[in-house]
């Protein structure tokens, strides 16, 4: 059972269900551009019984040497507000690939020093069709209207279970 406590909410479990698969594990990693919405998605996962996966050192280490050396070292991974698609795409690779996670949440809030559809659009490039799972989150309502679309729109010839949260 699935508790909902808003219609937008009701429509956004309903998609999730829809166009995914079931999940191979438990352990959860979450990309942001900001530290804030990560901290919120943590909580609502640790809330509902979630686990956050433990990032291994190497994963740590390969993520220092594409990250500023500003971001959060832990997880969620912040790539800071800045961060261009090149950014996204390079963390989705890793963290993909890592073995100590099971699903990835991506997540992005606009900010004036970067494009949210650029951003989707380097997801979207960098997911590992075989690997498992990849939700995303982009907040800001209309502002990031046309990079959900380009998620709605994706086509995965293995389907990803690619899931728009609002």
């Amino acid at each position: 059972m699935l508790r909902v406590t808003s219609i937008d909410e009701l429509f956004a479990s309903v998609e999730t269900l829809a166009r995914s698969k079931p999940p191979r594990g438990d352990r959860l990693a979450i990309i942001t551009n900001g530290g804030g919405i990560g901290v919120m998605a943590v909580d609502e996962l640790i809330s509902q019984g979630g686990r956050l996966a433990e990032l291994k050192d190497e994963t740590v280490a390969a993520l220092d040497a594409v990250l500023p050396p500003t971001w959060s070292r832990g997880n969620p991974v912040d790539i800071i507000g800045d961060a261009p698609g090149e950014r996204y795409a390079k963390s989705v690779e890793i963290l993909s690939a890592a073995k100590e996670v099971d699903t990835l949440l991506v997540m992005h809030a606009p900010t004036a020093t970067a494009s949210t559809t650029e951003a989707a659009e380097a997801v979207i490039g960098a997911a590992d069709r075989k690997q498992g799972r990849l939700l995303t989150s982009w907040v800001g309502g209309q502002a990031v209207a046309p990079a959900r679309r380009l998620f709605a729109d994706a086509e995965w010839s293995d389907p990803l279970g690619v899931v728009q949260f609002y």
